[in-house]
């Protein structure tokens, strides 16, 4: 899809409509700032709170008036929740951008102004990033330091930088993007939904970019924990590898196999580490991901997107 056509999904009316989704799931501590920092936005924007089945006063704590609520009886899983709120976005409430917000994160007031600012100046964009600082907003998030490591200035677009991956904890989303590229893959229930989604709109050419004027703060420099060991997260790799549109086939074959021999060389620390059951349901896991892999391919080549929007409901 050309810049042209990107542009020509936002709606002839004079402001551009952006809503803000929000995935709960046991959110007491945060939610109240997060949904405060959003009502105070200096951009008019409408806020989607999606429940992923709290069990702690989350709900209680949400305003009564000034949200639109969808309260889950199960939990769907923070990709598909976020669809769920893309399609209100989009279908109920005319949407020109959808903003995606973990509920340990808060906004500042200038926040998503920019960010329209940003995409309605560079209509070519796919995924926009604010800076991320931590909860206290005296330095970067510890996982975005990380990114915006890896990040490059765009020479002639000031105060934009291009890179690879930044995670959705914040992202900005045109329409646009979304109807070329589809949604979150519910195969991927709680990581790695983000990794995969990036992989896909880099395959349509579309930039993602860290837009340096907007930031939000972060809130989990209190919860950093050290990382698992990576044999204990096989099938979000396995995942991350088969359903990435951009490789091909051999160099995932060859990743596939270095999985394979790590799991082996592992396998007694994984006995260690997992229970019985838990072993199994990873066995099963890389099943469905075998079996799932053709239904992907074949949804690809059939209508050229991975999740066109029309099927986000088909797991709701």
């Amino acid at each position: 899809m050309t810049s042209t056509s990107h542009q020509s999904l936002i709606t002839n009316h004079q402001q551009p409509k952006v809503s803000i989704i929000i995935v709960t799931y046991n959110g007491k501590e945060w939610i109240r700032k997060c949904i405060a920092s959003c009502l105070a936005s200096d951009y008019p924007v409408d806020i989607i709170v999606v429940d992923n089945c709290s069990t702690d006063e989350t709900l209680d704590l949400l305003p009564k008036e000034g949200i639109h609520l969808r309260a889950l009886d199960y939990n769907l899983g923070f990709g598909s929740a976020n669809n769920l709120g893309m399609v209100m976005a989009f279908e109920e409430l005319g949407a020109d951008y959808v903003f995606l917000l973990n509920q340990d994160a808060y906004i500042s007031k200038g926040a998503i102004g920019e960010l329209v600012k940003c995409h309605q100046q560079y209509p070519d964009l796919g995924l926009i990033s604010p800076m991320h600082y931590d909860g206290l907003d005296e330095e970067f998030d510890y996982r975005f330091k990380i990114y915006y490591g890896r990040s490059h200035p765009w020479k002639g677009r000031e105060g934009l930088r291009t890179v690879k991956f930044v995670n959705a904890a914040a992202w900005f989303l045109p329409k646009a993007t979304i109807m070329e590229v589809g949604g979150f893959d519910p195969v991927f229930f709680h990581t790695g939904e983000d990794d995969n989604l990036c992989q896909r709109i880099r395959h349509r050419k579309l930039p993602i970019v860290i837009a340096e004027k907007s930031r939000i703060q972060h809130d989990r420099q209190n919860r950093i924990k050290p990382p698992a060991p990576p044999y204990l997260r096989i099938p979000t790799r396995v995942r991350i590898i088969v359903f990435n549109p951009a490789m091909n086939a051999l160099f995932k074959f060859g990743l596939l196999l270095v999985l394979v021999g790590e799991y082996c060389l592992n396998f007694y620390h994984l006995k260690e580490y997992r229970t019985r059951d838990k072993l199994r349901s990873d066995k099963q896991t890389l099943k469905d991901i075998w079996a799932y892999a053709w239904r992907y391919r074949k949804i690809y080549k059939e209508k050229g997107v991975f999740l066109p929007i029309s099927e986000f409901k088909l797991n709701v």
